[in-house]
């Protein structure tokens, strides 16, 4: 199941979907790339990488030719590409609006008032079933991303491969992902989805197999790591190693940088578990910050329920020479741009 797609961003599609796609993850710390094959028999995962972070900003103020090519790995080169961004500037909301609109230019228009949303961004929207008797609603999952973002991402790719088909941001892509792994045997569960970036993080809060809300936070592993540079007085180098190996107790500190951030994480599942008349069973956890024990101790201790880190490549075939060495204990690092794969080619 894909949750969400914003496929409006570019002209280029192809009669019958590729088989053969890279993933691109536009991430604040580097460009996650995934090589990722779907036949009938299986998706193969055949080549992963981890590039220098490239700035939308920068790239968008160069010269045509300097910003017509991503310089992606030959191993890993696709015509086609499946596109997700961390998705600073986006816009998330999850909307439940009276009756039943049939008509799907009023949704659209009701989509972008209730949202908030100007001309200057581009909308997309995707109904959401839900399971609550008597409710004469509809439940929308918006997305809103700035004109000026999209158009920087697509004049990366402007000329030559891959081509893009499909842009996503990459809490949402997660979802995803999720959905098509683990999600896919927790039908009759509730549970969270929380990816966690630099900057943002997006949380996913599901009943029966259906969204049921989803959270976008303006804080991610990088308040952490600026706390622990300041009371250690060490290099973010260093930092995001203590933050990774746990070879100092900085977990006072932890908390104190992410105690907000946890109450709006509790009250958002209080909030759920209410209104659905649910227990949430568990919260998974991707992202870069998946893979440090104080994230995710801080986050078992403040909610009360089971966290886990899981693994978005579970399930896929993975050739053996296709994630690195140095990257095989980072793997939840690649979870967005896994789901905006298989979106890709469930749009298709």
């Amino acid at each position: 199941m894909s949750i969400f797609q914003l496929n409006k961003l570019t002209e280029q599609r192809t009669h019958r979907g590729p088989s053969d796609l890279v993933a691109l993850d536009f991430a604040t710390t580097g460009l996650k790339v995934v090589r990722i094959k779907k036949t009938k028999e299986a998706t193969t995962i055949l080549g992963v990488d981890l590039l220098p972070a490239v700035s939308i900003e920068q790239e968008s103020s160069a010269d045509e030719a300097d910003k017509s090519r991503i310089a992606i790995p030959k191993n890993l080169l696709s015509n086609y590409a499946a596109v997700t961004l961390s998705g600073e500037s986006s816009v998330v909301r999850f909307l439940n609006l009276p009756g039943h609109p049939e008509k799907e230019e009023i949704m659209e228009t009701q989509a972008r008032e209730h949202a908030g949303l100007g001309d200057e961004y581009r909308l997309a929207y995707m109904v959401m079933p839900h399971h609550v008797r008597g409710k004469a609603e509809t439940r929308l999952l918006v997305v809103g991303l700035p004109e000026n973002d999209a158009q920087g991402i697509l004049g990366l790719m402007a000329a030559g491969i891959p081509a893009p088909i499909s842009l996503e941001v990459s809490g949402i892509s997660a979802f995803t992902s999720f959905l098509n792994g683990p999600g896919a045997k927790l039908e009759h569960e509730a549970y969270a989805v929380l990816e966690t970036g630099a900057r943002v993080s997006f949380l996913g809060l599901f009943n029966k197999d259906s969204l049921v809300l989803v959270r976008k936070f303006e804080f991610g592993g990088d308040a952490l790591v600026a706390k622990v540079q300041q009371q250690l007085g060490v290099d973010r180098e260093v930092a995001q190693g203590v933050m990774s190996d746990g070879s100092f107790d900085i977990s006072q500190s932890v908390h104190e940088v992410m105690d907000p951030f946890l109450r709006q994480l509790s009250v958002s599942k209080d909030y759920v578990e209410r209104r659905e008349e649910c227990r949430i069973a568990s919260i998974n956890l991707s992202g870069g910050m998946s893979l440090s024990k104080y994230w995710v101790d801080e986050i078992r201790n403040a909610t009360g329920v089971q966290v886990q880190t899981w693994d978005p490549f579970e399930g896929l075939t993975v050739e053996s020479s296709a994630i690195p060495e140095k990257l095989q204990n980072q793997r939840p690092r690649f979870t967005a741009a896994i789901g905006a794969a298989l979106g890709a080619y469930q749009a298709s």
